[in-house]
């Protein structure tokens, strides 16, 4: 089985490949800024290293959010592309819920000015809140800061969503927040 993974939700891109058994992973040197210009490139880089083409993949993952919103929207996109050309399913992996392990936790995401993306695990249950600093304080869980991409996690969350079958044909980005144009016109994403 050819797995493509791809994160483009924060600074650097992410990519995760697995080859059979085999796992590759690429974290780009380019800021966010730059995610729609490389990563066409990056993805023909790390399939050609690897013997592979496109068209050999047979299930891919893609980050869905939280994280820039722009960024989100280059990954599910080019990830859609690529399923919808192949006729292939996808594997939403939240940025988040790849770092939560078994104990209860909260991940966080810097999202700027004292303010955080966070998912919050309590036994079974996963909530994605916004929360501030002194927000977060209140929470008596681990709380880990997610603060760069890890394709190895995204590779996993992937295979794991694959073997339980949670896939979908279409991936859509996750917001935990509205972006300022749904706020601005109220015509929601």
């Amino acid at each position: 089985m050819n797995v493509l993974c791809l994160d483009t939700s924060g600074e650097k891109i992410a990519i995760g490949l697995v080859k059979g058994g085999e796992k590759f992973t690429f974290v780009s040197e380019e800021g966010s800024k730059k995610h729609n210009c490389v990563l066409l490139t990056h993805i023909d880089n790390i399939l050609s290293q690897n013997g592979l083409k496109i068209s050999d993949i047979d299930y891919f993952g893609v980050v869905t959010g939280p994280g820039s919103f722009t960024g989100i929207r280059v990954g599910v996109a080019t990830t859609n592309s690529f399923a919808m050309a192949l006729g292939k399913q996808i594997a939403e992996v939240t940025s988040l819920e790849q770092v939560l392990g078994e104990e209860d936790a909260i991940v966080m995401l810097d999202c700027k000015h004292g303010n955080y993306y966070c998912a919050v695990k309590t036994g079974d249950k996963i909530e994605y809140l916004a929360l501030n600093e002194s927000e977060i304080a209140q929470y008596s869980v681990n709380k880990i800061e997610l603060t760069q991409a890890v394709p190895e996690l995204l590779i996993e969350k992937t295979l794991e969503k694959i073997k339980s079958n949670q896939l979908t044909s279409q991936a859509k980005p996750f917001y935990i927040k509205k972006s300022s144009a749904e706020k601005e016109t109220g015509i929601d994403a």
